[in-house]
């Protein structure tokens, strides 16, 4: 019984990044999988790394939080097996992702990240995104990981102005 529940954990997993356009942080998917009572939180994880492992989702790490998407793998094995779950489960992550787009958008349009370059100053990357669309991307080179840090915390608050800024320049000469 066990090993089908992991399976079924598995599937939610895949269903619910299948049915967004932007990589999804874990805190969404687990949010939904604990609230709902599915499972545990070091279940849940094991689930994410079994899927990480087999290649049926792709990680992409951040200084501060994980981004998954579902890999052409992820979504074959979803269309061969995601008829195990039931039509109520998918209503239910149907329903989650709608009732939570607005955090789902929050999440997954401001992603900034560093990293340290061969000279030893940090690289601080931040973007803006539309789903998987890139709107808005720069790299800033800073002299140390507190720098870079900084950068990437203050890029939520500073996106959108630095976007509209730069077009409005841009697109003025």
């Amino acid at each position: 019984m066990a090993n089908e529940s992991i399976t079924i954990y598995k599937l939610i997993i895949l269903y619910t990044l299948n049915k967004v356009n932007s990589p999804l942080p874990s805190g969404i998917i687990s949010d939904y999988i604990i609230e709902k009572g599915y499972t545990n939180f070091f279940t849940l994880q094991n689930a994410f790394g079994e899927l990480l492992q087999a290649e049926l989702i792709a990680e992409d790490a951040t200084y501060h939080l994980a981004y998954y998407t579902l890999t052409d793998t992820g979504r074959e094995t979803l269309e061969l097996f995601g008829s195990q779950l039931s039509y109520e489960i998918k209503k239910e992550i149907d329903d989650y992702l709608r009732e939570k787009r607005y955090d789902i958008i929050d999440e997954t349009s401001f992603i900034s990240d560093y990293q340290r370059t061969v000279d030893g100053s940090y690289q601080a990357t931040c973007t803006l995104r539309d789903g998987s669309h890139v709107l808005y991307q720069i790299t800033l080179d800073v002299a140390t990981e507190q720098d870079a840090i900084k950068v990437c915390e203050n890029w939520r608050d500073c996106s959108t102005e630095l976007y509209q800024q730069s077009m409005l320049k841009l697109l003025s000469h």
